[in-house]
């Protein structure tokens, strides 16, 4: 067709054909830039990943931190979140407004505690879970490394097991050290060999509603969800095999090498937990004033006076002493040999200065679950001042030294006398106050 350029009628047709070539060519442009997929879903996810994908995309952050952006294509493709799609969780992006011309993210910290919110929309159970944890706890406290849902699970990159397997289990990022002790102990050795019925942490941790072992007597209860024969079989051979199982945690005898220490733990009757540090009370404060801090070697007398402070009059619950032989750091509880190393000899404990007894603390609950350990002096452990509080600890004929159990019949008598002396004595002076001579000739 031919055009007359004199006849202005003609320049319309000029420019539609113009503008229709204009648009192929847009079109044409827009192709070789973005996937040739409809605006579904999966489009906008590719449209997302042009630039996301791209290797060493980051954010500056108002407080110096970068945020790293880069999200692998292909991880992301085969992860379990990729159904959902790049909006399914990041619903307040919107395309033509992104990115935004003023940062919006504080800190990555912030960022992190802010899609905690987003996680619990589709994982209700396992943040209520986490809720009751004492990462959770760490959290609330304001600690700036406790782990919240993407420190363990990359969102973007999210794989079914990946947890359960012990090379890309997430814990050792934080508990490398305890991590690496495991690996060696005859549950790691299994677990690596291939026998997934062997313990991994979250199995005597738990996966998001992870407790210290504190609150759950020791991790008595977690091993003999295992070893269910355990009683039974110790039952053959140890005397006084429940009191045994009681207050003494497993693995003070199954990590054979450990150092081990009696922690006195002080322990709520009514509630059944252990107590916090009660402010106010100078038993829980260092002699420069600091509270929170361990004071140096609680003596007997401190320590009844401690629980004449717990037990005062209008107090409603009842504070006593839980006495427990345990290891004495994590590394070493997470160093279990073969059952066949572990300690039987009875000598190894009952016996005169056996090593076991020569550390002892106190321990309460710390705010967020941990406890918080004072140190003690070993001579509790036998004071008349506090054999009566720690009576549970010890059996009566458990060493077979009868010059033994005699010493600590006598102790229990005199730790039972004692108030009853101290009291009548405080009785008695207080009356002499009162009605001695100075008091005569008044009125």
């Amino acid at each position: 067709m031919e055009i007359d350029v004199t006849k202005p009628s003609s320049w319309g047709g000029v420019a539609r054909r113009l503008g229709a070539i204009g648009a192929v060519i847009a079109a044409v442009a827009l192709a070789l830039a973005w996937p040739a997929k409809p605006a579904t879903a999966a489009g906008q996810d590719a449209q997302c990943l042009t630039c996301h994908s791209m290797p060493g995309l980051e954010m500056p952050l108002p407080d110096g931190e970068k945020l790293p952006l880069t999200i692998p294509a292909d991880s992301f493709e085969h992860s379990l979140h990729s159904p959902l799609g790049c909006t399914g969780c990041h619903t307040d992006i919107s395309l033509p407004a992104h990115p935004a011309a003023v940062p919006i993210i504080k800190s990555r910290r912030e960022f992190s505690l802010k899609m905690v919110q987003v996680c619990q929309t589709c994982h209700s159970q396992q943040a209520k879970d986490w809720q009751t944890s004492v990462h959770a706890a760490l959290v609330r406290e304001g600690n700036t490394v406790a782990p919240v849902c993407t420190n363990c699970h990359s969102p973007h990159a999210v794989q079914k097991g990946v947890a359960e397997a012990i090379d890309t289990v997430p814990c050792k990022t934080c508990h490398a050290a305890i991590f690496t002790a495991y690996t060696g102990s005859v549950h790691g050795m299994l677990r690596s060999g291939g026998v997934t019925q062997a313990p991994l942490c979250f199995n005597c941790h738990g996966a998001h509603a992870v407790h210290v072992p504190s609150e759950v007597q020791g991790l008595k209860d977690t091993c003999l969800n295992c070893h269910k024969n355990a009683v039974e079989a110790h039952s053959t051979w140890l005397p006084n095999v429940d009191l045994h199982f009681d207050v003494v945690a497993c693995i003070a005898c199954h990590v054979p090498s450990a150092h081990r220490r009696v922690d006195l733990v002080l322990f709520d009757a009514n509630t059944q937990k252990a107590v916090p540090a009660a402010e106010g009370i100078p038993q829980f404060q260092s002699p420069d004033g600091s509270s929170m801090t361990a004071r140096p070697g609680l003596d007997p007398q401190t320590l009844f006076t401690l629980l004449q402070s717990l037990n005062r009059t209008g107090v409603p619950d009842k504070t006593v002493i839980q006495g427990r032989l345990e290891v004495s750091t994590a590394i070493e509880a997470h160093q279990i040999a073969p059952a066949a190393s572990a300690i039987s000899n009875c000598a190894t404990c009952h016996r005169a200065g056996a090593n076991a007894f020569q550390s002892v603390v106190v321990s309460v609950a710390g705010p967020s679950g941990i406890p918080i350990r004072y140190g003690a002096s070993k001579d509790v452990l036998s004071s008349a001042f506090s054999i009566a509080s720690i009576g549970g600890f010890y059996a009566i004929g458990g060493t077979r030294i009868t010059v033994l159990d005699v010493i600590v019949v006598l102790a229990l008598l005199a730790g039972l006398g004692f108030p009853i002396v101290h009291g009548s004595m405080r009785t008695f002076f207080a009356h002499l106050l009162n009605h001695g001579p100075h008091h005569k000739g008044k009125g």
